[in-house]
């Protein structure tokens, strides 16, 4: 039997003043470790995408955070767990943690349906 995927979608609040910085430590260091993850099997699709419109709009504004939609599909629960627990991620995620003025909004679970795109 075939293990299902797991997929994974955060909210990500970070700071105006330090998005730049975010984006810059998140290219260096953890889309790195995606291409690892992917090139391995491991990571079947991910995306940062900065937040231009949607429900938070006015509290993004108010608040003074930029929002991100950080979306991942894990080979499977195995996976997930192996890139949480890498020495790499886990720097990234000390620094990244310092930038957000609040925490993440976390939802994850077995894929039912998915269909890729480029």
């Amino acid at each position: 039997m075939r293990r299902a995927s797991q997929t994974n979608a955060i909210i990500l609040r970070i700071r105006k003043t330090k998005a730049a910085e975010f984006e810059r430590a998140f290219a260096a260091e953890e889309l790195p470790l995606w291409k690892d993850f992917h090139k391995g099997g491991k990571l079947l699709a991910a995306s940062l995408t900065r937040v231009a419109y949607g429900v938070e709009e006015d509290d993004a504004k108010k608040g003074k955070y930029v929002a991100y939609i950080l979306y991942a599909v894990m080979k499977d629960m195995r996976a997930h767990t192996e890139h949480d627990e890498d020495e790499r991620f886990t720097a990234f995620l000390k620094k990244a943690r310092r930038w957000q003025p609040e925490a993440p909004s976390v939802w994850g679970g077995r894929t039912i349906f998915r269909v890729n795109a480029e």
